[in-house]
Formats: structure tokens, C-alpha cells, sequence
């Protein structure tokens, strides 16, 4: 028996929080997951008001019939919010990112600490974030095989939804650099086609590529981005092009996961190559 998809929120009682909630009972109509709501805390004589800060900020919340936790654990939200997440069976940490003029960066970079010491994906989505059902999901891939890490966590999302993936790289002249994102284009192809996932294949020019891939989003009506985040690397997705995308103009929630999160070969065995 397939477990229960297992939503897990970060509560900081602010309005990205709350956007993160929201998005999470938009999600609920079509995969029922449990949700836990979490609040972490520096010290343990904290315990008690956090708790009560915690059920009155979502005392109006109509949860209907989902199985709804609500958790108070003391940590650090950067280093143990993956282990907490992992300890907990979390299929996913859907996480809220503030959106106050001139900041939208600082705390783009603060979601993406977070992703470096996740095993367990997320999702970033922001506070002007409105959920829409997950018709298209659209994934990038690189030169890089890390770059397929996210392949896995997207497909097992537009199952729920019966949701197309589009597979979207760069356009490159070189040769060899083509072959090698033609061989991850193949490799993700051949997965999914074996999951019985609709997909397609789409290459952008490389040169002004997040403004092309957001182009790309608006024109298509996509519902939400998908992109493994890694910092070291000289090819164009790096940590900045992931930030950018979790900060998109058009509010489009990103999907990521950090490469080395798990041994690529444990989280690529399907890779035949």
C-alpha cells in the first residue's frame, strides 16, 4: 500500500506561512495528504506559548477532514528542518518565501539554506502564491546528470494530477554539449514514458535563459516549476538561476531538491546509462 502523501509546513506566523498553508488545501482536493504544521523554536521554555501562537493562527482555517498535525519541536530552522522532515516521513516541505519589497532575494537565499540540508524535497511558493490545479509542470534540464534529481519528486506529483511534464534545456551549438543534454532529455523521457507520464520536450536559447523560461511559463499557462539546486557549477543552472526562479514574476511555486541531498546513483537508479 502506497503511503499517505505527507505535506510538511514550516509556521512562522507570518503571511508567507499562510500562503504556504493555503496552497497546501489547494493541493488536498486531488491527493488528500496528511499535513503537519510545524513551528521550531530556540529554546524549550518556549514550548508553551508557541504552541498557543500556533493553534490560534490557524483557528479559522477550514481544514475540512484532513489529518492535520500541528507540532512544536525546538531546532534550527536552517540545519534540522530536512532531518525533522525526514524523521517525520515527509513527502514533501511546502514552504512559504516572503515577498517584502527590496528583500525578495535575502529570503530566496534563506529558502535555498534550507534546500542544502534537505534530503526531503520542497516546495517554495510565495506569499502572492494562489494554488492552480497542476495541469503542467515544467522541469529543467541541464548538462549536468544531477540536474535529473528532481525527475523522481515531479513524477510522482503529475501522477496525482495526471499533470504533463515538459522537459525544458538550452539550446547549444557544441556537439558534445548538445549529446549530453540530448542523453539526460533521453534518460528522463524513457522514465517517464515508463510511469505513463504525458511529457514533452522543449529547448530555450541559453543566452537571457530565465527570462526566456518564464516567457516560456507565461505563454504555456504552466502551474509550477520544477529544478534541482546545486552550487557548484559553472553551466548556467546555478544556485542564482534556482533563485531567481523561486522569486518568478508570475508567482509560479518552485519544485527543488539539492543534488547532493542523496548519492545521485541511489536517487537515479532508474538511470540506464
Amino acid at each position: 500500500m502506497e503511503a499517505k502523501y505527507h505535506i510538511l509546513i514550516p509556521v512562522d506566523f507570518t503571511k508567507a506561512a499562510s500562503s504556504a498553508i493555503n496552497y497546501a488545501l489547494g493541493m488536498s482536493k486531488e491527493i488528500n495528504p496528511e499535513i503537519t504544521l510545524l513551528n521550531i523554536i530556540n529554546h524549550e521554555r518556549d514550548q508553551v506559548l508557541a504552541k498557543q501562537q500556533l493553534e490560534s493562527f490557524v483557528a479559522d482555517i477550514n481544514f475540512g477532514n484532513l489529518v492535520i498535525n500541528k507540532r512544536v519541536i525546538v531546532g534550527d530552522v536552517l540545519n534540522d528542518m530536512g532531518k525533522i522532515a525526514e524523521g517525520m516521513n515527509a513527502s514533501v516541505i511546502l514552504m512559504g518565501t516572503h515577498g517584502e519589497k527590496g528583500l525578495q532575494k535575502v529570503f530566496g537565499s534563506y529558502a535555498l539554506r534550507v534546500v542544502e540540508h534537505s534530503k526531503v524535497p520542497l516546495i517554495i511558493v510565495q506569499e502572492e502564491t494562489a494554488f492552480k490545479k497542476i495541469e503542467k509542470i515544467v522541469m529543467t534540464i541541464d548538462l549536468e546528470r544531477e540536474s535529473l534529481q528532481i525527475v523522481k519528486t515531479a513524477a510522482s506529483l503529475a501522477k496525482y494530477y495526471n499533470a504533463e511534464i515538459i522537459l525544458v534545456g538550452g539550446k547549444h551549438d557544441d556537439s558534445l554539449l548538445k549529446n549530453k543534454v540530448s542523453l539526460n532529455m533521453r534518460v528522463c523521457r524513457e522514465y517517464l514514458t515508463n510511469e505513463n507520464i504525458k511529457h514533452a520536450i522543449e529547448l530555450l536559447d541559453r543566452k537571457n535563459f530565465d527570462m526566456n523560461l518564464i516567457e516560456f511559463c507565461e505563454k504555456e499557462s504552466v502551474d509550477m516549476l520544477a529544478a534541482t539546486f546545486y552550487q557548484n557549477t559553472f553551466y548556467a543552472f546555478s544556485d542564482k538561476f534556482v533563485q531567481q526562479l523561486i522569486m518568478n514574476k508570475l508567482h509560479i511555486p518552485l519544485m527543488t531538491i539539492d543534488s547532493s541531498a542523496t548519492g545521485v546513483y541511489s536517487q537515479l537508479s532508474f538511470l540506464t546509462i
